[in-house]
Protein backbone atom coordinates (compact mmCIF):
# COMPACT_ATOMS: atom_id res chain seq x y z
CA UNK A 1 0.00 0.00 0.00
CA UNK A 2 1.57 3.33 -1.04
CA UNK A 3 2.00 6.27 1.27
CA UNK A 4 -0.63 8.97 0.85
CA UNK A 5 0.64 11.91 -1.16
CA UNK A 6 -0.42 15.54 -1.20
CA UNK A 7 -2.79 14.88 -4.07
CA UNK A 8 -4.76 12.42 -1.95
CA UNK A 9 -4.70 14.27 1.37
CA UNK A 10 -8.02 15.82 2.33
CA UNK A 11 -9.58 14.84 -0.96
CA UNK A 12 -13.36 14.88 -1.23
CA UNK A 13 -15.27 12.37 -3.31
CA UNK A 14 -18.50 13.52 -4.99
CA UNK A 15 -20.72 11.05 -6.80
CA UNK A 16 -18.86 9.17 -9.51
CA UNK A 17 -22.02 9.05 -11.64
CA UNK A 18 -23.63 11.82 -13.76
CA UNK A 19 -26.51 13.82 -12.24
CA UNK A 20 -30.00 12.40 -12.56
CA UNK A 21 -32.05 13.97 -15.43
CA UNK A 22 -34.66 15.41 -13.09
CA UNK A 23 -36.23 17.70 -15.70
CA UNK A 24 -36.78 14.87 -18.18
CA UNK A 25 -38.28 12.61 -15.52
CA UNK A 26 -40.66 15.39 -14.47
CA UNK A 27 -41.83 15.91 -18.06
CA UNK A 28 -42.53 12.21 -18.56
CA UNK A 29 -44.22 11.91 -15.17
CA UNK A 30 -46.54 14.80 -16.01
CA UNK A 31 -47.37 13.35 -19.41
CA UNK A 32 -48.37 10.01 -17.87
CA UNK A 33 -50.13 11.39 -14.78
CA UNK A 34 -53.66 10.68 -16.06
CA UNK A 35 -53.20 6.99 -16.93
CA UNK A 36 -52.20 3.87 -15.04
CA UNK A 37 -52.70 3.07 -11.36
CA UNK A 38 -50.89 3.83 -8.11
CA UNK A 39 -49.30 0.81 -6.45
CA UNK A 40 -47.42 0.40 -3.17
CA UNK A 41 -44.15 -1.51 -3.04
CA UNK A 42 -42.27 -2.78 -0.01
CA UNK A 43 -38.63 -3.36 0.82
CA UNK A 44 -37.39 -6.43 -0.99
CA UNK A 45 -40.03 -6.40 -3.73
CA UNK A 46 -38.70 -7.30 -7.17
CA UNK A 47 -40.13 -5.51 -10.19
CA UNK A 48 -39.91 -6.69 -13.78
CA UNK A 49 -41.15 -4.47 -16.59
CA UNK A 50 -42.76 -7.48 -18.31
CA UNK A 51 -44.97 -9.84 -16.34
CA UNK A 52 -47.43 -12.36 -17.79
CA UNK A 53 -46.82 -10.80 -21.22
CA UNK A 54 -47.93 -7.39 -19.91
CA UNK A 55 -45.48 -4.53 -20.39
CA UNK A 56 -45.51 -1.66 -17.88
CA UNK A 57 -43.56 1.47 -17.00
CA UNK A 58 -43.03 2.35 -13.34
CA UNK A 59 -42.87 6.03 -12.38
CA UNK A 60 -41.48 6.64 -8.90
CA UNK A 61 -41.42 10.05 -7.22
CA UNK A 62 -39.15 8.80 -4.44
CA UNK A 63 -37.51 5.66 -3.06
CA UNK A 64 -34.27 3.72 -3.13
CA UNK A 65 -33.73 1.01 -5.72
CA UNK A 66 -31.14 -1.45 -7.02
CA UNK A 67 -30.94 -2.82 -10.54
CA UNK A 68 -30.10 -6.53 -10.29
CA UNK A 69 -28.68 -8.75 -13.05
CA UNK A 70 -31.04 -11.71 -13.32
CA UNK A 71 -28.49 -14.38 -14.12
CA UNK A 72 -26.38 -14.04 -10.97
CA UNK A 73 -27.81 -11.35 -8.67
CA UNK A 74 -25.04 -8.81 -9.31
CA UNK A 75 -26.06 -5.27 -8.35
CA UNK A 76 -25.57 -3.26 -11.54
CA UNK A 77 -26.44 0.12 -10.05
CA UNK A 78 -28.44 1.81 -7.32
CA UNK A 79 -30.58 4.93 -7.45
CA UNK A 80 -32.37 7.11 -4.91
CA UNK A 81 -35.18 9.52 -5.69
CA UNK A 82 -37.29 9.95 -8.81
CA UNK A 83 -37.08 7.19 -11.38
CA UNK A 84 -38.78 5.96 -14.54
CA UNK A 85 -38.21 2.24 -14.99
CA UNK A 86 -39.14 -0.04 -17.86
CA UNK A 87 -38.81 1.95 -21.08
CA UNK A 88 -35.84 0.09 -22.54
CA UNK A 89 -37.02 -3.23 -21.14
CA UNK A 90 -40.42 -2.89 -22.85
CA UNK A 91 -38.97 -1.68 -26.15
CA UNK A 92 -36.34 -4.44 -26.36
CA UNK A 93 -37.39 -7.30 -24.05
CA UNK A 94 -34.50 -9.37 -22.75
CA UNK A 95 -35.26 -10.20 -19.12
CA UNK A 96 -31.66 -9.42 -18.26
CA UNK A 97 -32.30 -7.47 -15.06
CA UNK A 98 -34.98 -6.43 -12.59
CA UNK A 99 -35.54 -3.62 -10.10
CA UNK A 100 -35.31 -4.37 -6.38
CA UNK A 101 -37.08 -2.00 -3.98
CA UNK A 102 -34.85 -1.07 -1.03
CA UNK A 103 -37.36 1.20 0.76
CA UNK A 104 -41.16 1.24 0.94
CA UNK A 105 -42.54 3.48 -1.81
CA UNK A 106 -45.33 3.98 -4.33
CA UNK A 107 -45.30 4.17 -8.11
CA UNK A 108 -47.65 4.91 -10.95
CA UNK A 109 -47.76 1.78 -13.09
CA UNK A 110 -48.56 2.59 -16.71
CA UNK A 111 -49.22 0.18 -19.63
CA UNK A 112 -46.25 0.57 -21.95
CA UNK A 113 -48.30 0.78 -25.16
CA UNK A 114 -50.34 3.67 -23.79
CA UNK A 115 -47.20 5.42 -22.57
CA UNK A 116 -45.46 5.05 -25.93
CA UNK A 117 -48.54 6.39 -27.74
CA UNK A 118 -48.48 9.49 -25.50
CA UNK A 119 -44.75 9.96 -26.14
CA UNK A 120 -45.54 10.02 -29.87
CA UNK A 121 -48.57 12.29 -29.56
CA UNK A 122 -46.74 14.82 -27.37
CA UNK A 123 -43.42 14.53 -29.25
CA UNK A 124 -41.56 13.33 -26.18
CA UNK A 125 -39.21 10.81 -27.73
CA UNK A 126 -36.30 13.27 -27.53
CA UNK A 127 -36.96 13.52 -23.80
CA UNK A 128 -37.07 9.73 -23.58
CA UNK A 129 -33.77 9.52 -25.48
CA UNK A 130 -32.16 11.93 -23.01
CA UNK A 131 -33.30 9.77 -20.08
CA UNK A 132 -32.05 6.57 -21.72
CA UNK A 133 -28.73 8.27 -22.45
CA UNK A 134 -28.32 8.80 -18.72
CA UNK A 135 -28.81 5.09 -18.11
CA UNK A 136 -26.21 4.32 -20.79
CA UNK A 137 -23.76 6.69 -19.08
CA UNK A 138 -24.37 4.97 -15.74
CA UNK A 139 -23.63 1.51 -17.11
CA UNK A 140 -20.69 2.69 -19.22
CA UNK A 141 -19.06 4.26 -16.17
CA UNK A 142 -19.74 1.13 -14.17
CA UNK A 143 -17.86 -0.92 -16.78
CA UNK A 144 -14.94 1.53 -16.64
CA UNK A 145 -14.80 1.11 -12.86
CA UNK A 146 -15.02 -2.68 -12.77
CA UNK A 147 -13.92 -4.35 -16.00
CA UNK A 148 -10.26 -5.03 -16.67
CA UNK A 149 -9.05 -3.27 -13.52
CA UNK A 150 -7.34 -4.68 -10.40
CA UNK A 151 -9.38 -5.71 -7.37
CA UNK A 152 -8.11 -2.70 -5.41
CA UNK A 153 -9.47 -0.29 -8.05
CA UNK A 154 -12.86 -2.01 -7.85
CA UNK A 155 -12.89 -1.66 -4.07
CA UNK A 156 -11.70 1.95 -4.26
CA UNK A 157 -14.45 2.91 -6.71
CA UNK A 158 -17.14 1.26 -4.60
CA UNK A 159 -15.86 2.98 -1.47
CA UNK A 160 -16.16 6.32 -3.28
CA UNK A 161 -19.65 5.39 -4.46
CA UNK A 162 -20.75 4.45 -0.95
CA UNK A 163 -19.15 7.50 0.64
CA UNK A 164 -21.05 9.80 -1.73
CA UNK A 165 -24.26 8.65 -0.02
CA UNK A 166 -25.69 10.31 3.09
CA UNK A 167 -24.35 9.35 6.54
CA UNK A 168 -27.78 7.98 7.48
CA UNK A 169 -27.71 5.66 4.49
CA UNK A 170 -24.13 4.54 5.13
CA UNK A 171 -25.02 3.85 8.74
CA UNK A 172 -27.33 1.04 7.62
CA UNK A 173 -24.99 -0.55 5.07
CA UNK A 174 -22.23 -3.07 5.71
CA UNK A 175 -19.34 -1.84 3.59
CA UNK A 176 -18.04 -5.31 2.69
CA UNK A 177 -21.54 -6.43 1.65
CA UNK A 178 -21.98 -3.30 -0.46
CA UNK A 179 -18.74 -3.96 -2.32
CA UNK A 180 -19.28 -7.68 -2.78
CA UNK A 181 -22.82 -7.28 -4.13
CA UNK A 182 -21.53 -4.87 -6.78
CA UNK A 183 -18.26 -6.58 -7.74
CA UNK A 184 -18.59 -10.27 -6.79
CA UNK A 185 -15.01 -10.18 -5.57
CA UNK A 186 -14.12 -12.85 -3.02
CA UNK A 187 -14.96 -11.63 0.47
CA UNK A 188 -11.45 -12.50 1.64
CA UNK A 189 -10.02 -10.16 -1.03
CA UNK A 190 -12.34 -7.34 -0.02
CA UNK A 191 -11.58 -7.75 3.68
CA UNK A 192 -7.83 -7.84 3.03
CA UNK A 193 -7.94 -4.57 1.07
CA UNK A 194 -10.19 -2.89 3.64
CA UNK A 195 -7.86 -4.05 6.38
CA UNK A 196 -4.89 -2.45 4.64
CA UNK A 197 -6.79 0.79 4.15
CA UNK A 198 -7.81 0.88 7.81
CA UNK A 199 -4.30 0.20 9.06
CA UNK A 200 -2.99 2.96 6.80
CA UNK A 201 -5.65 5.35 8.18
CA UNK A 202 -7.06 5.87 4.70
CA UNK A 203 -10.61 5.00 5.76
CA UNK A 204 -12.53 4.75 9.01
CA UNK A 205 -14.81 1.76 9.41
CA UNK A 206 -16.71 1.00 12.61
CA UNK A 207 -18.76 -2.16 13.14
CA UNK A 208 -18.67 -2.80 9.43
CA UNK A 209 -20.00 0.66 8.51
CA UNK A 210 -18.07 3.22 6.45
CA UNK A 211 -17.63 6.30 8.63
CA UNK A 212 -15.05 8.30 6.68
CA UNK A 213 -12.85 8.22 3.60
CA UNK A 214 -9.83 10.34 4.42
CA UNK A 215 -7.78 9.76 1.27
CA UNK A 216 -7.53 6.82 -1.12
CA UNK A 217 -4.38 5.98 -3.10
CA UNK A 218 -5.09 5.50 -6.77
CA UNK A 219 -3.06 2.30 -6.84
CA UNK A 220 -2.49 -0.58 -4.43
Amino acid sequence: MPTANDQNMGQTYPSIYPPRPIAEIAVLRQALASIGTEQTFHTGDEISAIRDNEKSLYIFTEGYFSVIRSIDGLVLSSARGELVFGIAECMRPRDGWFLKVEENCTARVVPAEQAFAIFTQQQLWETVASLLSWFIQIYSLREEHLVGVPAYVMVRNKLIELYSQSPDFRGNINVADFIQERTQLARSTIMAILGELRRGDYVEIKRGKLVAVKHLPKEY
